[in-house]
């Protein structure tokens, strides 16, 4: 609930305690609390983990221009509202929020935004996810984000995602925020293309990283074999 408070359009609002996890409840025409609490050091640690850092790009979440929310469709075709997403962007940068409200698991695909009203031309209209998130969708490009909640990077066909969209295999309460989206062209001997299907969606800690390793990888799999103990 935090992350979508910290990533939704508007100002974010946190009650007295609810950082800490206080139980009492008092507004601002208490001059003090009334209780002795503790206060829970999981749960902060949980919000400088994973909400403080959304706070501090809530420009690329503040905005309601550009703002976007997603049907999540699975393998019947039918829509699954107990997940919310959405993307947003500040011009210049994109996010992209998807977050499973419900205890099991699902599994699907965001593709083409809700209807919304164009306040200029006064017509509902929809866009695709790849406009949502600036890819251009051009078949030699590959997408590249991270998940700040994770930390993890993934690469993704841009083609694919004007397409087809994302497809997310979600657990209960599971959210993912994914930022910092930028598009790569393919080059040479095609080695985004071949690291794309070598990961076959997984992520790592850096793409550029792995993408390196990938192409030393007929000289680093021998040395491995050479030192280790066997």
């Amino acid at each position: 609930v935090c992350t979508l408070m910290a990533t939704m359009p508007g100002l974010p609002m946190f009650g007295h305690g609810q950082i800490e996890g206080f139980a009492e409840k008092y507004g601002m025409e208490y001059y003090r609390p009334y209780w002795d609490e503790e206060p829970d050091n999981y749960l902060i640690h949980r919000h400088q983990q994973a909400i403080f850092p959304l706070l501090k790009r809530r420009d690329v979440f503040s905005g309601v221009e550009n703002f976007l929310l997603y049907d999540f469709y699975t393998g019947d075709g039918n829509v699954n509202e107990d997940v919310f997403a959405y993307s947003n962007s500040n011009g210049q940068q994109n996010g992209l929020v998807i977050y499973h409200n419900r205890y099991g698991s699902t599994s699907g695909w965001i593709h083409t935004s809700a209807s919304f009203l164009n306040k200029y031309s006064g017509i509902l209209e929809n866009r695709n996810l790849n406009q949502g998130l600036g890819v251009s969708g051009e078949p030699n490009r590959f997408t590249i984000f991270r998940d700040s909640a994770t930390g993890m990077e993934f690469i993704r066909s841009s083609r694919a995602i004007k397409e087809k969209g994302l497809f997310f295999e979600l657990h209960a309460y599971e959210f993912h925020v994914f930022m910092d989206f930028r598009e790569v062209e393919e080059q040479g001997y095609g080695q985004y293309s071949q690291l794309h299907d070598y990961l076959n969606g997984r992520g790592v800690p850096s793409v550029e990283i792995a993408l390196k390793e990938l192409m030393l990888a007929p000289i680093l799999n021998p040395l491995h074999d050479l030192i280790s103990v066997d």
